[in-house]
């Protein structure tokens, strides 16, 4: 998800954090991935601010305050802690007016004596950076580093030069409202890329498993396909037998068949080697079919992994490792992981509850769900289970657990079977059902507030 910021935007939000933050101390930071910054504040907790140093399209706005992540570890989260966390705001400005920020702070040292630094935010598309400066304006440190023939060196002790523009930008348009909600969808999606990073063995396994195994399916279909043509040898073999004595007849047959038939042999080995190819046909063809049917239930496991993943949990994904990149944790104990207990949130005093995997989809439907309960899935699509807890449910939590199955499918619109419990009959593999009666519904939109519910999701 792209946010787009120009200057008239930056202009506007400088405003707001002159209004909001200033006199506040910041009470924390938490470094979310290489290129997103989040900083609490004293007073002000309405809400946090979000840094984005991504390299196309760098921004800074306020989030919501309820969204918390773990901090990640390394020199800038050290750096930052040291010098930027608990520091005083007494000044924030557009330097230059350019894209560039100017955090005016002050810090308490070990002497209670207050030391003068600026935080210069720097958001210019495929050059961003966050660098430090002391209160003669040296560089203390900073994201990125030049060496010293770049035409602005960025190099730890030595004076920070301001960007100079080549022109004077215009304060185009801007629309405030598109980029709030265009800062909300890459929040909702920032958990699912930090997840990504902090568990980029195992994503990557997922991905790389369903590709391989995509390919081997389109072996098998391709490999299937020419073995079925290879079925009609039955026939020719038979042909053979009936006419061999008949030289009219075979003759005329022989030109039929002439780019299968081997003139280096007899007529009778020929016939043996149609009816050899027929049965070495058949042969491939059973196993096939049972390979591409494993294979397409790999892969649905596969996909629904992959879609499930920025809402699984850290017990889930230590649950996982176990599973598919068992060496990757050796070592490593987790306790009371209850792998097969579903998840649920509770929306206007009714439980909804969901799978994430095979068992938990199993566990949800056939043990947890009373009978005159709610059953939803995504049509057509290896997906969640997802049963409403109410045999009277509103339009309103009917949609929003039809979002919510949606959401854990990675889709943002789509078809979904609507059916009572007792018409949800187990299919031949775990996690698999066929419906005796259902109805469909369509949703055109997931609705950013569904996925913010799935935040507070707990397992039974």
């Amino acid at each position: 998800m792209s946010v787009k910021l120009n200057l008239a935007g930056l202009v506007k939000i400088n405003d707001e954090l002159n209004q909001k933050i200033v006199t506040n101390f910041i009470s924390n930071i938490s470094l979310i991935n290489k290129n997103d910054i989040l900083l609490s504040f004293s007073f002000y907790n309405k809400e946090k601010l979000l840094i984005s140093l991504s390299h196309s399209s760098p921004f800074i706005a306020f989030i919501d305050s309820s969204i918390n992540y773990k901090t990640t570890i390394g020199q800038m989260n050290d750096n930052l802690r040291h010098y930027v966390k608990g520091a005083y705001i007494d000044k924030v400005e557009v330097l230059n007016n350019d894209r560039v920020l100017s955090f005016s702070l002050l810090k308490t040292n070990e002497f209670y004596q207050k030391d003068r630094y600026y935080l210069i935010v720097e958001l210019i598309p495929t050059l961003p950076n966050l660098i430090l400066l002391d209160e003669s304006k040296k560089i203390v440190f900073a994201k990125h580093y030049t060496d010293l023939s770049a035409a602005r060196p960025i190099i730890k002790g030595i004076e920070y030069i301001e960007l100079t523009k080549k022109e004077e930008l215009k304060l185009l348009d801007f629309d405030l409202e598109k980029y709030r909600k265009d800062v909300d969808e890459y929040v909702s999606n920032l958990g699912v890329t930090n997840k990504k990073d902090s568990s980029l063995p195992l994503y990557n396994h997922f991905l790389t498993k369903e590709k391989s195994l995509k390919k081997k399916l389109k072996v098998l279909n391709n490999e299937m396909s020419e073995a079925k043509k290879k079925l009609e040898y039955k026939e020719i073999g038979e042909t053979l037998l009936t006419i061999q004595y008949d030289e009219e007849n075979l003759n005329a047959y022989l030109k039929e068949i002439s780019n299968t038939y081997d003139n280096n042999l007899s007529l009778i080995d020929n016939i043996n080697s149609y009816f050899s190819r027929y049965k070495k046909a058949k042969r491939t063809i059973e196993h096939d079919l049972k390979e591409i049917e494993l294979a397409k239930e790999q892969i649905d496991e596969l996909t629904h992994l992959i879609n499930i993943f920025p809402y699984l949990s850290e017990d889930e994904i230590f649950e996982l490792y176990q599973k598919y990149l068992p060496k990757q944790i050796k070592g490593k104990v987790k306790n009371n992981v209850k792998s097969n207990s579903p998840h649920y949130i509770i929306y206007q005093g009714i439980k909804i509850g969901f799978g994430k995997n095979k068992e938990q989809n199993n566990e949800l439907t056939f043990k947890l769900a009373h009978k005159d309960y709610y059953y939803l899935h995504v049509k057509d699509y290896s997906a969640s289970h997802v049963v409403i807890f109410s045999n009277d449910p509103n339009k309103e939590v009917i949609e929003l657990a039809s979002e919510i199955a949606l959401i854990l499918s990675n889709k943002v619109s789509g078809d979904i079977y609507l059916a009572d419990v007792k018409d949800v009959k187990k299919g031949d593999s775990l996690g698999q059902v066929n419906l005796l009666k259902y109805q469909t519904i369509y949703i055109s939109k997931v609705n950013d507030k569904t996925k913010l519910l799935l935040k507070d999701q707990k397992r039974f």
